[in-house]
């Protein structure tokens, strides 16, 4: 659309004619693409009317979900600042973005998850039989407790790659010896269980690791048991009744 007497210079904050500031602020998204390289606002750089900033608004969103270069929303932005979308190809692009947002996050997860820290019952087993059977307790601070002639060391959960988590602690008897307990639980079941308030269970392998103050390596050795077959455990953490 042409307006009679555009001629002449005139702050585009003064501006009025609803036509004329919408292409003054696309001609400023522009000029912003072009001085800053990458544009994080998608907010209108001067004042619209409503139905000129939804146009505005839809045109960011177009060109947001295309993967414009020069358009992207700031990481630490809500996702609510975003343009509302009006169809599900905008709510699509606007998921997209969600998506590509959350994995640019560095997220440092904790080596002692609080829904882990508590007490648990722990039972070794050696080909399905029952071989001792223990309470330890892995506390917010990465230290094991636990009573008997055992004294516990640390622990910690690290993520795995997929769904699985890895859980290690270790414990030293009187004579030395230091026993791992490597296990594995299900992120799902951890989730799960805040909901449904059951149990978490971890299952693993029982490793010798070292004794201190060994002398001779080879008689030093030893393994944690002579019955054949792998020592085994399952931890069952111990849930309070409300």
């Amino acid at each position: 659309r042409w307006y009679s007497g555009t001629g002449g210079s005139k702050p585009l904050e003064a501006e009025t004619r609803p036509g004329v500031q919408f292409l003054n602020a696309l001609i400023s998204l522009l000029r912003n693409c072009y001085n800053e390289g990458i544009v994080v606002d998608m907010e209108p750089p001067l004042p619209l009317g409503q139905s000129y900033a939804n146009a505005y608004e839809r045109l960011v969103a177009t060109a947001v979900e295309l993967g414009s270069g020069y358009l992207k929303p700031d990481p630490s932005a809500d996702l609510a600042a975003m343009p509302t979308p009006r169809t599900p190809k905008e709510e699509l692009g606007r998921f997209a973005v969600l998506e590509t947002t959350f994995r640019q996050q560095k997220y440092q997860p904790s080596a002692y998850p609080e829904d882990l820290v508590g007490e648990w019952e722990v039972t070794d087993l050696i080909g399905g039989e029952t071989i001792g059977e223990c309470t330890v307790q892995l506390s917010d601070d990465g230290k094991v407790e636990l009573e008997g002639p055992l004294e516990g060391l640390r622990w910690r959960c690290d993520p795995g790659p997929t769904h699985l988590d890895t859980v290690v602690f270790q414990v030293i008897g009187s004579d030395g010896t230091i026993l791992q307990y490597r296990g594995f639980v299900d992120r799902g079941s951890r989730l799960e269980s805040k909901i449904s308030k059951r149990p978490i269970k971890i299952r693993g392998k029982v490793m010798f690791q070292m004794r201190d103050g060994s002398i001779d390596y080879f008689k030093d050795m030893l393994p944690i048991n002579y019955r054949e077959g792998t020592t085994r455990f399952v931890m069952t953490k111990i849930v309070e009744e409300r």
